[in-house]
């Protein structure tokens, strides 16, 4: 998939409505530079399998995409804070470089977007 479906009138449906697009889309450049900031913690602890580690960073972004509707890259998270908090082995590196994957379909999208919100 090289483009994300995302449609961020059905995140403001699902926050229950009456909340404007661009608040909405502020909050996803929140997330963007969230996850900017976590992801060398995440990529540090997947290179060490510091389960503990993995576990904590992959639940924050895991609540953070999930309320902002990003379901795959919600699941990637969930599966590496699942396995991580039970300390089950697990392709941690495979799903983290999906993990990347979709972060940078994340990124793409909301820079393409940025003028429509007067950005």
């Amino acid at each position: 998939m090289d483009k994300l479906d995302y449609d961020v009138k059905k995140v403001v449906e699902f926050l229950g409505g009456g909340i404007d697009e661009s608040i909405v889309f502020n909050l996803i450049g929140i997330f963007v530079k969230s996850v900017e900031d976590e992801f060398p913690a995440l990529e540090a602890a997947v290179s060490k399998d510091d389960r503990p580690q993995i576990h904590k960073v992959g639940h924050k972004l895991k609540g953070s995409s999930a309320n902002l509707g990003f379901e795959s890259f919600r699941k990637l998270c969930e599966d590496l804070e699942q396995h991580a908090r039970h300390d089950k082995d697990f392709d941690y590196a495979g799903t983290f470089e999906k993990l990347v994957k979709e972060k940078e379909l994340i990124e793409n999208w909301y820079n393409a977007e940025k003028s429509k919100y007067g950005m």
